[in-house]
């Protein structure tokens, strides 16, 4: 039972080691290929478009940025409660009397019996 045992420990061992290898070079894999195909760019960067961030401004303009969009958000909202008009629910469908599914049962039902008149 002994030697049973421990043959089974070394072959799970041996069976995790595998996978680890190669999540490992699969991760390695991945690497190489985010390298080769970033075309200068470095991992995580995206190509900035007309829409600037507040990063590319510098210290006080970034302040004042923020403070700017803040000062707007709290208007929109004042603005929005203050109208009184609350937003509707948007409505149910109406429910069909029947469900496709039970549709689709009672005709195989109504195939197989024949009809009952």
């Amino acid at each position: 039972m002994d030697a049973s045992l421990g043959t089974v420990l070394i072959i799970t061992l041996v069976a995790m080691g595998l996978v680890f290898a190669a999540v490992l070079a699969f991760w390695a894999l991945m690497v190489v290929l985010v390298r080769l195909t970033s075309n200068g760019q470095a991992a995580g960067q995206q190509e900035q478009g007309p829409s600037s961030s507040l990063t590319e401004l510098d210290g006080g303009a970034e302040e004042t940025e923020l403070r700017r969009r803040a000062a707007v958000a709290a208007v929109a909202f004042a603005l929005a409660c203050e109208s009184g008009d609350e937003p509707q629910p948007f409505p149910m469908p109406p429910t069909a009397l029947v469900s496709t599914w039970q549709a689709v049962l009672r005709a195989r039902l109504l195939g197989q019996r024949g009809s009952v008149r």
